[in-house]
């Protein structure tokens, strides 16, 4: 357990093994603001030996639950460097390919085992603020203005989840300044 701070805000991060799941559980959570406002975003990776030694199902298995809010994406890379770190998302399969991380400005479906996602730019939002508004060409804000808004509640598989921020990623418009 932890608490992170970012921009005046802090968030928890529990890491704990949750026996009705029978999985390993990592859940951030905001603790500032106004609680139907706060972030929320877990991650479970189901255990493939209840009852003996943690032992992680592979990444296909792994369910991001989300409960509405707006989170820093460098909050959003911390938790996912962490559980990168952890050595439970085994047997992770990532197509990185341009075809794969496209983010298409219709609506796009795409497929993770027997069900298909609807992958737009408007619901589950990753807001970019430009430098420059007033006119002119689109000039990204550094990474630490990014925030990825979740609408609602949901469940992606881990796969689509992934996908998603890779796609994000290879659009090129996430500026991360250069550290001395």
């Amino acid at each position: 357990m932890g608490i992170w701070s970012f921009g005046g805000e802090q968030y928890e991060i529990i890491s704990m093994y949750s026996l009705p799941d029978d999985a390993w559980h990592y859940e951030l959570t905001g603790l500032t603001g106004p609680p139907a406002a706060r972030p929320y975003l877990a991650v479970d990776i189901p255990d493939a030996t209840p009852g003996g030694a943690f032992t992680p199902q592979p990444a296909q298995h792994v369910v991001v639950h989300a409960g509405g809010g707006v989170l820093p994406r460098l909050v959003l890379t911390r938790l996912i460097d962490q559980l990168d770190s952890s050595g439970d998302l085994v047997d992770e399969e990532r197509d990185r390919s341009a075809e794969a991380t496209a983010l298409p400005l219709t609506l796009n479906t795409w497929s993770h085992e027997s069900t298909q996602f609807v992958v737009n730019q408007f619901h589950y939002g990753v807001r970019i603020p430009d430098a420059s508004p007033e006119g002119g060409p689109f000039v990204p804000l550094p990474a630490d203005h990014v925030t990825m808004t979740m609408h609602g509640r949901w469940t992606l598989p881990w796969p689509v989840f992934r996908r998603f921020l890779d796609a994000v990623q290879a659009a090129g418009d996430i500026v991360v300044p250069d550290r001395p």
